[in-house]
């Protein structure tokens, strides 16, 4: 049968570069499919041309997916173009290797290893041995991270010197790993990422079992395979061979599983690794004209990529949107208004799910009906967050002596562990532990200082907003510098502040988290409401009329912008960032919003370069609240005033009280508080909001 009477029989209609890529079925070759560009299409098809044109078994095809759901749905893609059901393989790698595994029980007469299957055991024995190695016991986040870096260390190889660099937030990982390694040889059990790793032995080790696959699939088939990993390349690389019949689809431009090992430069070393052939699919059919030329400008600044380019099919549409916002708390109760108003499908995406928080409280207060997919609650165990939560409870019962040996280290007093189970053991049943420690004789003046002005700051953070009480903590209350000292994520604390936003009190805030916890963990199934919220990863292959991509600023989405001389990891951790903010506006069809803030310190670079200077578009504010305008440039009155602001001068603050100018340098003065904290200020700012003055 030839191609075109194929087309004929099964109404089979395909652009030119997805006709080449269909009869492309001899040797390697790579198909690099943009987004919207009909790469899934384009693959079934070539699956029936291979069974009903040029009569290949189908027996002897094997096609390999990135997840079970996508083997499941090519599977009926295939039934519903053909009309038939056929004996073909449609399986994760994965999959294949647990396949690979059974033949060589088969052929091998022996029994592998049990594989561990529990998520659940596995979950308990990775927080066991976490706490055997630290001494505490390890919360969900925590265990789900090593779980995370332990996949990425099995899928990209990594080596006994490699592994020894590899980091995970709170514990040391390196000899974790390498317990729960011996563990599981000891046990005869293989976790899912040891499939691979004994698959590819197994390959290596019995050329006559290899043999005996690639002659049963002379055909093979890889879909998304910008997210296919380091082994697993490997793997494939054993079945197809050399110059085998390999037709390998995905696009370097949309790997975003680098935290999983995605391993896109396999793309980029095709020609090398299998002397193929490379074919694009460069045909959006899915975005309006402004969508695809943004996305495409905006990608074609990452280096590691190929030279192609996305172009339009469909016609023109309206402009990307600047939604204008003043800071994340505008921002939040200004997207939850939207969503009263929302009447077509709209998806908000974001970069990790603790950003979705303060906008998912503040929608489930207000009643307003989304749809968002169920999330873990690592965030409310994580050790930040149990930190400052602990420092709450503290203030509330200043006895707590399990709490206090949890948390006195982090705040930055010079208490010592002997000082610190003694005031547990000792102090009078009214006595405030820190109260009992300032007292103590064996302590330096200096502690028993910090200890009264901690005290003081536990008895004032009750009396404050949730929000304000968070602040407190990190900011004058010393957890911050622990955070910084230790290079732990800070982010998590402020989105537990625009979370407090909302509290009269910080007991009030603990209150609130709990039923928070419950409701992004049940997820939100509203199935008539237009409004979806998304991680961006969890968007992938998925399109909506109009996106929205919240928090666009540096250092939240993307997460960090590298310096001149960033490093070569530096540089690639920011391709992936501009590749994941490519895919978040690459799910929409028909509008594309930007929410952008004019805060000074929330800047953005990408948001700048798809959006330009900052406008607010006409439909934006019909909802907007008025906003004040930035602040005009200082005038000389100012400048004059600011002058007399030196070390050493006494001033006051609206919000602080009293303080003393500690140090300055140009616009920016320290100020030593009588609170005991101490804050960086514009000078010329907190002039013009009438915000200081000299006492």
């Amino acid at each position: 049968m030839t191609f075109s009477q194929f087309q004929e029989q099964f109404h089979i209609s395909l652009d030119p570069q997805q006709s080449a890529a269909v009869q492309a079925v001899e040797g390697p070759v790579l198909l690099l499919a943009v987004p919207g560009s009909g790469k899934t299409t384009a693959l079934v098809t070539r699956i029936g041309y291979l069974c009903y044109a040029l009569g290949v078994l189908p027996e002897q095809i094997l096609t390999m997916t990135y997840t079970v759901s996508a083997a499941r749905d090519m599977r009926q893609r295939f039934m519903t173009v053909f009309g038939r059901e056929e004996p073909l393989a449609f399986y994760t790698i994965n999959g294949v290797c647990s396949r690979i595994i059974r033949l060589y029980e088969r052929m091998m007469g022996r029994q592998a290893f049990e594989l561990l299957s529990d998520a659940g055991r596995q979950s308990a024995l990775v927080a066991e041995i976490a706490r055997h190695q630290s001494g505490e016991f390890a919360n969900e986040g925590t265990v789900k991270a090593i779980q995370t870096a332990i996949a990425y260390v099995k899928n990209q190889m990594l080596q006994d010197e490699e592994i020894q660099e590899v980091e995970v937030e709170g514990v040391d990982f390196p000899p974790i790993y390498r317990a729960y390694c011996e563990t599981l040889r000891r046990e005869k059990w293989m976790d899912y990422d040891d499939q691979m790793v004994y698959a590819r032995q197994i390959l290596l080790r019995y050329p006559e079992l290899l043999n005996r696959l690639r002659t049963q699939y002379r055909y093979i088939c890889v879909d998304e395979a910008q997210d296919t990993s380091k082994i697993q390349h490997s793997v494939i690389e054993l079945l197809a061979g050399k110059g085998g019949n390999l037709f390998m689809v995905g696009d370097e431009d949309q790997s975003i599983y680098g935290f999983r090992a995605a391993y896109p430069q396999a793309l980029l070393d095709f020609e090398r690794t299998y002397g193929g052939r490379v074919l694009y699919l460069e045909r959006n059919y899915r975005s309006t004209r402004q969508i695809v030329e943004a996305a495409d400008r905006f990608i074609q600044k990452n280096q590691q990529r190929r030279p192609k380019h996305m172009t339009a099919v469909r016609g023109a549409g309206p402009d990307l949107e600047t939604i204008s916002v003043y800071n994340r708390q505008e921002q939040y109760a200004l997207l939850a208004r939207m969503g009263t108003q929302c009447r077509e499908e709209t998806a908000i995406l974001y970069r990790d799910n603790d950003s979705a928080l303060p906008l998912i409280d503040l929608l489930d207060r207000e009643g307003i009906p989304y749809r968002c997919r169920q999330m873990d609650g690592t965030f409310f165990t994580h050790r930040t967050i149990r930190d400052l939560t602990d420092i709450i409870r503290l203030a509330q019962q200043p006895r707590d002596g399990e709490r206090f040996l949890r948390v006195y280290y982090k705040l930055g007093a010079g208490i010592s562990r002997a000082a610190a189970e003694e005031a547990v053991r000792l102090a009078g049943p009214e006595e405030p532990l820190l109260a009992y420690i300032a007292g103590m004789e064996t302590v330096s003046p200096w502690t028993a200082r910090q200890c009264r002005a901690l005290l003081t700051h536990m008895q004032g953070l009750l009396r404050e907003s949730g929000d304000r009480a968070i602040y407190r903590i990190v900011h004058f209350m010393g957890y911050g510098d622990y955070l910084e000292e230790r290079k732990m994520d800070a982010g998590r604390t402020e989105i537990l502040e625009a979370l407090g936003a909302r509290e009269a009190t910080p007991l009030a805030l603990l209150e609130r988290l709990e039923v928070l916890e419950q409701v992004v963990r049940a997820g939100a199934e509203a199935p008539e409401s237009p409004l979806i919220l998304s991680t961006i990863h969890s968007s992938k292959g998925l399109e909506y009329r109009h996106v929205i991509l919240m928090d666009v600023a540096d250092g939240i989405f993307p997460r960090a912008v590298p310096g001149k001389d960033a490093t070569p990891e530096e540089q690639a951790a920011w391709e992936e960032e501009r590749r994941l903010f490519y895919v978040g506006m690459t799910r929409a069809k028909d509008r594309l919003s930007l929410v952008r803030f004019r805060k000074a310190e929330l800047p953005s670079v990408f948001a700048q370069e798809v959006l330009g200077p900052v406008t607010l578009p006409r439909v934006v504010k019909r909802i907007l609240r008025p906003c004040p305008k930035p602040a005009a440039p200082a005038s000389r009155s100012v400048e004059r005033e600011a002058e007399g602001y030196q070390p050493g001068v006494p001033v006051r603050h609206r919000r602080f009280g009293r303080g003393q100018v500690v140090q300055r340098n140009g616009d920016v003065i320290v100020v030593s508080f009588q609170d005991g904290g101490r804050r960086k200020l514009s000078l010329t700012a907190a002039l013009r909001a009438g915000q200081l003055q000299i006492e």
